[in-house]
C-alpha cells in the first residue's frame, strides 16, 4: 500500500545531499553519544583509599563532584532539546547530518572544560584560565546546536507542515542564547566572573520548555501511538 507523499519522505528529495533517510538511525546514534557522555564524567571520580581519614578525603573529592553534577546538568538540558527537536526534524541529509555530528563531538567534550574549571576552582592562580575555557566552550556548544538547526531549516529536514512563524521563533531563541553564550565568553576574558554568571543565567534558561510545535495542517501523530 503506498502512503500519500506529504506524510513519506522520499530518496530523492534534496537535490545535492546524497539519499535524504528517515531520522531513526540519526537518533539512534545521538542518544548513543548522549548516554556515554552523560556517564563518563563519573567514571573521573576516584575511590579514595580505606583508612581512618576516608571520610575526609570522601569530602576533599567536592571539586569532582561539582564537575560532576554541572556536566550532567549541561548534558541533560541539551539532550532534552535534542529530544524535543526529533519531533520536528522528518529526514536527515549530508549536510544536516555533519552539522549534528559537531554538534555531538562537544556534546562529547563538555566535560573536559567543566572539570577545568571545577577541579581548579579553588587553585586562585588557575581558576581564572580554567573559567574562562569553561564559558568558551558552552558558547562554542550553543554556536553548534544553532548551526544544526539552521542547517536543518536551509536544507528542509525540518517537517514541511509546521507553521513558519513558530520557526521563525524557534530559531530566534536560538540566536539569542547563542549571542548571549558568545557575550558571556567575551566578557569572561576580562571578568571571568561575570561571564561565567552570564553563561549560568543563559545555560539555566534553557530549562524553560519550549514552545509547543504549530502546524499548517494536522499535527502528525506521537511514534507507537497509532
Amino acid at each position: 500500500m503506498t502512503k500519500d507523499n506529504k506524510d513519506t519522505p522520499r530518496l530523492d528529495e534534496h537535490p545535492g545531499e546524497g539519499a535524504v533517510r528517515g531520522t531513526q538511525r540519526m537518533e539512534i546514534f545521538a542518544d548513543a553519544v548522549f548516554a556515554i557522555a552523560f556517564t563518563l564524567p563519573l567514571l573521573e571520580i576516584k575511590l579514595p583509599e580505606a583508612g581512618p581519614d576516608f571520610a575526609n578525603e570522601l569530602l576533599t573529592l567536592w571539586p569532582a563532584y561539582l564537575a560532576y553534577l554541572l556536566s550532567v546538568l549541561v548534558i541533560g538540558i541539551y539532550w532534552v532539546h535534542h529530544h524535543f527537536s526529533g519531533a520536528i526534524y522528518r529526514t536527515t541529509g549530508h549536510h544536516f547530518l555533519l552539522a549534528t555530528l559537531l554538534f555531538l563531538a562537544i556534546i562529547a567534550f563538555i566535560a573536559f572544560p567543566t572539570r577545568a574549571f571545577a577541579e581548579r576552582l579553588s587553585d586562585p592562580g588557575s581558576r581564572e584560565a580554567g573559567a574562562i575555557f569553561y564559558v568558551v566552550a558552552l558558547a562554542a556548544l550553543s554556536l553548534a546546536w544553532l548551526l544544526k538547526w539552521r542547517t536543518g531549516c536551509a536544507t528542509r529536514d525540518i517537517d514541511d507542515r509546521l507553521d513558519p512563524a513558530y520557526v521563525g521563533r524557534l530559531t530566534r531563541r536560538y540566536q539569542w542564547s547563542t549571542a548571549l553564550h558568545a557575550a558571556s565568553a567575551a566578557i569572561a576574558f576580562f571578568i571571568w566572573e561575570a561571564g561565567l554568571a552570564l553563561a549560568a543565567i543563559v545555560t539555566l534558561a534553557k530549562l524553560r520548555a519550549p514552545e509547543t510545535p504549530k502546524y499548517l495542517d494536522e499535527a502528525p501523530e506521537i511514534d507507537g501511538e497509532s
